[in-house]
């Protein structure tokens, strides 16, 4: 999961690319630290581009994305956000969508 502040990158990435991770965190939020690797280690199992924006530190971009609470993972295909889960992660089912989408684009 690559760190950045850069809109611009996560919306090039956005156009260009079929599959999108964006995950929003905060540095006080002990939920975000916790689930932080276990989302890194399911995500690095893909190749698309996985972003992890501090919403602090980005608080426009966290407008821009509707992010009214963290930790926030968005995934988005082919342009569109097709799943959000905020605060608590069901790995089992960001899990279950990951392969789908990446059989669909095998």
């Amino acid at each position: 999961m690559k760190k950045t502040s850069n809109l611009s990158e996560v919306q090039a990435a956005l156009s260009q690319e079929e599959t999108v991770a964006v995950y929003f965190s905060m540095p006080n939020c002990p939920v975000c630290h916790t689930i932080r690797p276990r989302l890194e280690e399911l995500l690095s199992h893909y190749s698309f581009p996985c972003f992890h924006l501090n919403a602090v530190e980005t608080p426009k971009v966290a407008s821009i994305f509707q992010v009214l609470t963290v930790p926030v993972i968005l995934i988005y295909h082919h342009h569109k956000e097709i799943q959000r889960q905020a605060c608590f992660i069901d790995f089992h089912r960001l899990n279950h969508l990951l392969k789908q989408l990446h059989t669909a684009d095998a």
